[in-house]
Formats: structure tokens, C-alpha cells, sequence
């Protein structure tokens, strides 16, 4: 859920406002990776600009992190603030690089070591007190609706668009019953909320930090934990799921239970394919026909109430 695409020039004018008051040159930073902001990169410093004004991300997103351990690896905060309507952050650089950009060149090993350590960073972001976390964590997460009738108006409009199958929109009804029949009391934590190899920084040989907290939500853990379980349950190819398996069933393994179990994981697990899908839909020409695919995949065969593609998991730890 990240790109680097075209800024307009309002984020622009204050990442190079931002970039010169802490004597750094605008004209030779490089563009980074960000999908709801627009970043730059200069040799020690990193800025984050809201893509649109009013957005109230990137300052709530500061004063979560300072609740952090430094095990997470979060980049020192250096200044943030509001600057003609868009909200900035500007934080020390990592040395590393980001861990999707390099996955293709990573040996299976290194990818094992890979998700393994992003999970135990992530880890530390679920022990910070979850009430103290609370005020500056997301009040709900985007890509999990908020009731049932949200879930299943989401649900009738893929049916509309041809995506699903009544039938199939009704399994994936019984999987979200489920859900919520099994949520209550299950304990909630700080979660990264979008915890993926993009929010991964990758320096010599190990994860170093993980990054973009603008997400971040107190809820059951299974939310992270689909993000990981996706890396070697979902769609691909066997060569790059397959190696995964062991580590990411190790990981599912440990906490499963305190998630709230099966039914708590694929609950989330189907609402963020719906999101995602339904985000393919409304990009015209720059979907990405690939996610369009995995995600159509992954809604059919969860629907029919077995677990999907993540029933070799649950099976395992059964």
C-alpha cells in the first residue's frame, strides 16, 4: 500500500521549506516511498509531508512513537509541525534500505531472518500500554469497517461490481458472524496496522526499524499478525511462500490464542481484502492487477468457510 507517484506543490514547497531551515538541500534530496505522504530523503535527514492539507496523521503519529521502545528502531524526531495546512515530520535517517526493495535480492535464509525480526520488533510495539497509546493511535482503522452493516454493504457492492458471487459474499458474511461473535474479550494492544516488508528498513544482513505508525490502532493483535501470516499463506509462488512457512507458523503459533483465535484472524483477514479490492476497483488505470487478482483470490476461497488460504496454517496449529 505504498507508491511513489506525482506531489502537487504544496507538499513540495514545505519539504523544502523544512529541508533548508535544517541546512539541508532540497535539490538533491531523493523522492521516497509513501503512500498517503509524500517523503524525501537527504544524506541525514528524512522529511514526511501530508499528500493533502488537514490531514491530522503525521503529528498524532509523533506523539505516538515517543511512547515507543527503542527496540522498534523508530527514527529520532527531529522537528514536526503544520505548514500552510499540511503536517510535516522530519526525522533523523536509518542507515538501511527498504526491505521490499531489496526482497528480490534476498536469499531465503535472509527472508526467514527477515520476517522473523520484523515480528520481534514488532512485538515491542505491542507491549507499550495499550491505554496510554490510545489517544494517539488511530480511533479505527481504515481498512476494517466499523459495523456489520458497513461490512456487508462493502460486501453487496463487490457482488454489484462482479468481483463476488452472492454466494460467495454470503460465506464471507458467516466468516465476519463469526468474527464478531468471537471479539468480545479478546485483549487489545498497540498494533502497527500496516506492518509489511514497505515499513521495514533492511541494513546489513537484519530489520533495523520498523517505520510509518500512521495506522497504528489498539486492537487484537491478529491484525498484525494477518500482515505476517499473508507473507507465506497468501497468493504467490511456492518458491517465495513455501521458505516463509516454518518461521510464520512459529509466529502464529505464539499468539494465536491471545488474538482471539481462527475466527478473529480470518475476520480481519477477509475485511482488509475487501478494502483492498474495493481500492483496486476505484484506482482506474493504476491498478495493480496483480493485488486486484490475490485479493479476488483470497475473498473466493475464504468464503467458502475452511480457512482459505490460511487453512495449512490453522490445520498446523490445531
Amino acid at each position: 500500500m505504498t507508491h511513489t507517484g506525482p506531489v502537487g506543490p504544496g507538499p513540495r514547497r514545505v519539504a523544502e521549506e523544512v529541508l533548508g531551515r535544517h541546512g539541508a538541500d532540497f535539490g538533491s534530496a531523493a523522492r521516497g516511498r509513501g503512500w498517503t505522504n509524500a517523503t524525501w530523503l537527504t544524506e541525514g535527514l528524512v522529511v514526511r509531508v501530508a499528500r493533502e492539507p488537514g490531514s491530522s496523521d503525521l503529528l498524532r503519529e509523533t506523539r505516538l512513537v515517543a511512547l515507543l521502545p527503542a527496540e522498534v528502531g523508530y527514527p529520532e524526531v527531529v522537528d514536526a509541525g503544520v505548514r500552510d495546512g499540511y503536517e510535516w515530520v522530519l526525522t533523523r535517517r536509518v542507515a538501511g534500505e527498504n526491505l521490499e526493495e531489496v526482497w528480490p535480492s534476498l536469499d531465503h535464509d535472509a527472508r526467514v531472518r527477515a520476517v522473523g525480526q520484523m515480528w520481534e520488533r514488532a512485538r515491542h510495539v505491542h507491549r507499550v500500554e495499550a491505554a496510554v497509546a490510545a489517544p494517539h493511535a488511530r480511533a479505527r482503522s481504515p481498512f476494517f469497517p466499523d459495523s456489520a452493516q458497513e461490512a456487508t454493504a462493502s460486501l453487496d457492492r463487490l457482488v454489484e461490481a462482479g468481483e463476488l458471487t452472492p454466494a460467495q459474499a454470503k460465506g464471507l458474511g458467516r466468516v465476519l458472524d463469526r468474527f464478531r461473535a468471537a471479539l468480545p474479550g479478546v485483549p487489545r494492544v498497540v498494533n502497527h496496522g500496516d506492518l509489511c516488508a514497505p515499513n521495514t528498513l533492511w541494513h546489513d544482513g537484519r530489520v533495523v526499524a520498523l517505520l510509518d505508525f500512521e495506522f497504528a490502532v489498539v486492537a487484537p493483535v491478529a491484525v498484525d499478525l494477518n500482515e505476517v501470516v499473508k507473507m507465506a499463506f497468501a497468493p504467490g509462488e511456492p518458491e517465495e511462500r513455501l521458505p516463509l512457512r516454518e518461521v510464520v507458523t512459529r509466529i502464529a503459533g505464539s499468539v494465536l490464542e491471545d488474538a482471539g483465535g481462527p475466527d478473529v484472524l480470518l475476520g480481519y483477514a477477509v475485511m482488509l481484502e475487501v478494502w483492498l479490492l474495493e481500492a483496486e476497483l476505484a484506482a482506474g488505470e493504476d491498478v495493480d492487477e496483480a493485488g486486484r487478482a490475490a485479493s479476488a483470490a483470497m475473498l473466493t476461497a475464504f468464503a467458502e468457510g475452511d480457512g482459505g488460504y490460511f487453512a495449512p496454517l490453522l490445520d498446523t496449529l490445531r
